[in-house]
């Protein structure tokens, strides 16, 4: 592929994403989602390190797009997880934070991006569990469309990638794995 073809489909990652962010905020702010306030609030410190650190690693401005909509949107659910959310912090949420500032101070004392993007990705799986918890406990808790689409945009994003690096690459396979595996327990048929 082109590298305006891995420009178009990190673009096209980006606005899908925003097109799968407004269902699930309308849906928060109907009362009908009540996302997760630890996973939101890790996931967004967490984005801010990984976005930096692949920028800094030398990811391409087209594989940047959708995580930095990440940033903003993130932030948003966050505000939002306050008054409409589940607001349970446990020790695991706390260790997902202390693990991404810890990948961010690393990268500060070595000089190494890719310290940093490598810890947050992992921070971020385990900030996810509280997500996946959260769905596999209470699914018609979630939107379904939202996360759906959020799926679509990860997958948009694979094509994105113009080097299969961990620096342009490993943060778009993560974040593809874990949107399939909150699909898989969203759309599970119910057991009820």
């Amino acid at each position: 592929m082109s590298y305006l073809s891995h420009q178009f489909f990190g673009i096209a990652a980006g606005a899908l994403s925003v097109a799968a962010f407004t269902p699930y905020l309308w849906a928060i702010i109907k009362g009908q989602t009540k996302p997760s306030a630890a996973s939101w609030w890790t996931w967004f410190f967490i984005s801010l390190i990984t976005t930096s650190s692949s920028w800094y690693a030398g990811a391409s401005w087209g594989v940047l797009v959708l995580p930095l909509w990440l940033c903003f949107s993130y932030l948003l659910v966050a505000v939002l997880s306050i008054t409409r959310g589940d607001n349970n912090w446990d020790l695991l949420n706390k260790m997902c934070v202390a693990g991404a500032v810890f990948g961010a101070l690393l990268w500060w004392i070595t000089g190494e991006p890719l310290v940093a993007l490598a810890f947050s990705i992992v921070a971020d799986l385990f900030a996810s569990v509280p997500n996946f918890r959260h769905v596999w406990k209470n699914p018609e808790q979630e939107n379904r469309l939202g996360w759906t689409l959020g799926w679509a945009s990860a997958t948009l994003e694979l094509f994105a990638v113009s080097r299969w690096s961990l620096a342009e690459s490993g943060w778009a396979v993560y974040f593809f794995l874990n949107m399939t595996a909150t699909l898989f327990l969203l759309w599970r048929p119910s057991k009820k």
